[in-house]
């Protein structure tokens, strides 16, 4: 039975058509050449048509589910906005009681195509009297859990009050007055005492026109522009008048005409567009990223091959003293290299490029183009130039190849040097933040000891 394609697969096949298409109308794809090159000597000796367009195949195809994502996204969010929207048949609906003032923007289209925008907000449904008397009822009970703080009880008050203006879940505007502000000021504030002092507090909660007053005893323990006549400002001044009709129902009613001209009203979500400018924000970065992160593999590899380069000059300079020529010298690197890989080593890339170089010369390719070939798959200017005394040696039969094997020696060792030197450097600048944060620690684990002994 065959198998049945994931919505992956399925995208990774369309985009394989499209690109192929792309290509045949040869439509330029941005950064194409420096990605090809980076390919290629990411991944030397094989099909590089195919492997680009592996490559470019799947980073649309992550693009493409990026943007169907995107999508969906956008329609839970439309279809979300849709069923609670609060605008239904002109009518703007209130927020519950209790709840803070939102704000929206809404457009009001005119029946003769004139269209305005307004930042409306909509101020909660306000309460009714006797909602509000039992708020205040329930307010007056749980008054002392609300500006305890962090003291034991109102008897025992040795820390600030939480005496607020608000308070969360009540509507009330709270004022706070003190019979005694050299122990306990409006806003809060514990003075201590010589002696136990008892302090009435009274707060006056006002709601609009309704007022109440409650008290409780707090024991405090000693211790040592010109009006505007255009249309939008009519409009708007409707809008507040609007909302301020009738303020204990949970909906007020839009304006319906301006002028004799019928309005409708809708609301406006920038969420939408928020959402599709991420997406293709997205897409164009993991476009774009991707191939700097091709880019940063070719650098370090590049490092890594630089690294290599005094061993390799080294084994390659030994096995010449030892009387065996460039090519059995070369043989013998990558046959060694190949036989520790089989066991499992670790594959290093410089190693790797000469043992391709060693079998295309058993292939069939000239060995003076093997080495030059070599030479410039690594893009490094030390392997370069390694490949150009090769192929002379091969070309001309230079005498001077050991000599010059010596100085290149030399200098790769001081080059190495000097790497090690940029690299311990670079080390102790990574490392001197993590050394101030812990002598930080180890200062603040010295001195809070010393500091609590003598009461500070």
């Amino acid at each position: 039975m065959e198998r049945k394609k994931g919505v992956v697969e399925i995208c990774y096949q369309v985009v394989l058509i499209i690109y192929k298409k792309m290509h045949l109308w040869k439509i330029p794809v941005p950064g194409r050449d420096r990605v090809k090159t980076d390919l290629s000597r990411l991944y030397p000796g094989e099909n590089q048509e195919e492997r680009i367009t592996e490559y470019y195949v799947r980073k649309l195809t992550m693009s493409l589910m990026i943007f169907f994502v995107g999508i969906l996204l956008i329609l839970f969010v439309v279809l979300g906005k849709s069923e609670g929207n609060s605008i239904k048949n002109g009518w703007m609906k209130r927020a519950d009681s209790g709840s803070g003032s939102k704000d929206y923007v809404i457009i009001g289209k005119v029946e003769d195509g004139s269209q305005y925008s307004f930042a409306l907000t909509v101020q909660p449904r306000k309460y009714r009297q006797e909602e509000l008397q039992k708020l205040f009822d329930a307010f007056r009970e749980e008054l002392p859990g609300l500006i305890c703080g962090g003291n034991e009880s109102l008897d025992c008050v040795r820390e600030d009050l939480q005496l607020q203006e608000e308070y969360d879940d009540y509507p009330f505007t709270v004022t706070w007055k003190s019979d005694c502000m050299d122990v306990i000021s409006p806003e809060g504030k514990v003075y201590p005492q010589e002696q136990d002092s008892t302090v009435r507090l009274k707060a006056e909660l006002a709601y609009d026109e309704y007022q109440w007053e409650t008290e409780t005893s707090v024991t405090v323990k000693n211790q040592n522009d010109a009006i505007d006549k255009s249309e939008k400002a009519v409009l708007e001044k409707m809008l507040e008048n609007a909302q301020a009709s009738d303020p204990e129902q949970e909906a007020f009613m839009l304006p319906e005409s301006i002028d004799g001209k019928k309005i409708s009203w809708r609301q406006r979500n920038l969420t939408e567009l928020q959402l599709l400018l991420g997406t293709l924000v997205t897409i164009a970065a993991v476009f774009f990223f991707k191939d700097r992160d091709i880019h940063e593999l070719v650098e370090k590899k590049k490092q890594e091959e630089k690294r290599k380069y005094p061993e390799i000059l080294q084994k390659i300079t030994l096995y010449l003293e030892a009387g065996l020529t460039v090519r059995a010298a070369v043989n013998k690197i990558a046959e060694d290299y190949e036989q520790k890989r089989k066991k499992g080593a670790k594959e290093q890339a410089a190693y790797e490029e000469l043992l391709i170089a060693v079998r295309e010369i058993r292939m069939g390719v000239s060995e003076g183009a093997a080495y030059e070939k070599f030479g410039k798959r690594t893009g490094v200017r030390e392997y370069i130039r390694l490949s150009t005394f090769l192929t002379q040696n091969v070309k001309k039969g230079s005498t001077m190849l050991l000599q010059q094997l010596h100085e290149e020696a030399k200098e790769a060792e001081e080059m190495r040097m000097r790497n090690a030197r940029k690299l311990c450097e670079e080390a102790s600048t990574k490392l001197l933040l993590p050394m101030i944060m812990l002598l930080l620690v180890v200062m603040i684990l010295i001195m809070f000891p010393a500091f609590s002994n003598v009461g500070v």
